[in-house]
């Protein structure tokens, strides 16, 4: 069975088609598609774009696809679920079975290929989903950037700017971060990051990659990025405690998947997060993703049609997944 998996999110968009073997068929890649943070026009174009990409791929096997599983960051905040989902059913016969999802489910299925947990997601945005053994979903967080992406990319560059323009005034402590933000504006005064972040690129887009930096300087010992590291584990904890709260008992052993950009260097994160759980929630199992999101989204499509992943299926797909389809 061909499915059409699709991981959309703040910073970009990438879709594949694949079996439930895991054999990859056909691969495209594009800019964000978070529908609340662009223009209807330009949310369509998106969209259209990368699916022209796979049509043009291989027709053939592009008419044949049965079932599509778009994980779209925002859908859930915006409830335009039917929205997208029609505008991606007006490239498929009308039989083709199209499910919109928040890109949540992606990570979740891609950590635990169906089976009760719970996602932390810190990409560009944040939220926390959990599913459990009969199927209640619900989510934590992630209610918008300007006021609810706790721990999210953009979370922590905000926040390693903010540091960096105290310093500058002194109004606050030295840090690391001055420099290896400004080297990597590639600018020569912390005044000169303000062009930087204002101009045809979403502030959001430019901001939440400088996570990787603070997280680097964390490493480095830099004390306002560890402070910045050591919130951002409270804020998950919270969410992930909440979560659990309303899906689980509290001697539950579930794993908790941590997925997202901002987890690159997992361990730094893991071991305080198990810190922090330890005295409520001891059982919870912290690990990463299996596959990429978007083979999540291949899990999720074949799972909402009852169609089983075969045991190869990981090996395969991870092996083929942008290094070239077949």
């Amino acid at each position: 069975m061909f499915v059409l998996g699709i991981d959309g999110g703040g910073t970009k968009t990438t879709a594949v088609v694949a079996d439930e073997n895991g054999t990859v068929y056909m691969e495209a890649e594009t800019g964000r598609s978070n529908p609340n943070t662009l223009s209807k026009t330009d949310f369509e174009d998106v969209i259209n774009g990368l699916l022209n990409q796979l049509r043009k791929q291989n027709k053939e096997v592009y008419l044949q696809i049965k079932v599509c599983f778009a994980g779209m960051a925002g859908v859930g905040e915006s409830n335009r679920h039917k929205e997208v989902a029609e505008l991606i059913g007006r490239s498929f016969p009308n039989e083709t079975k199209i499910f919109v999802e928040n890109d949540a489910f992606n990570a979740l299925f891609s950590g635990t290929l169906g089976s009760p947990g719970i996602v932390q997601i810190s990409g560009t945005g944040a939220i926390t989903v959990g599913m459990n053994s009969v199927g209640e979903i619900e989510r934590v967080g992630g209610w918008g950037y300007l006021f609810d992406d706790f721990g999210s990319g953009f979370d922590l560059g905000n926040k390693a700017l903010q540091a960096v323009f105290k310093e500058y005034d002194g109004r606050g402590k030295a840090t690391m971060l001055t420099g290896v933000i400004s080297s990597y504006f590639n600018v020569k005064r912390v005044p000169d990051i303000i062009d930087k972040i204002y101009g045809d690129i979403h502030p959001r887009t430019i901001i939440a990659p400088l996570s990787r930096l603070v997280v680097d300087a964390a490493i480095h010992d830099d004390a306002i990025a560890k402070e910045i590291i050591e919130g951002a584990c409270k804020d998950m904890y919270s969410s992930i405690s909440a979560c659990h709260q309303k899906l689980f008992s509290v001697d539950d052993s579930i794993p908790v998947i941590l997925s997202g950009g901002v987890f690159s260097n997992i361990n730094l994160f893991r071991e305080r997060l198990k810190t922090l759980a330890q005295p409520e929630l001891p059982n919870i199992v912290f690990s990463s993703t299996r596959t990429a999101p978007v083979g999540g989204a291949i899990a999720a499509g074949l799972s909402k049609v009852k169609k089983q992943l075969s045991p190869q299926f990981i090996d395969t797909f991870n092996k083929q997944y942008k290094k070239g389809a077949k």
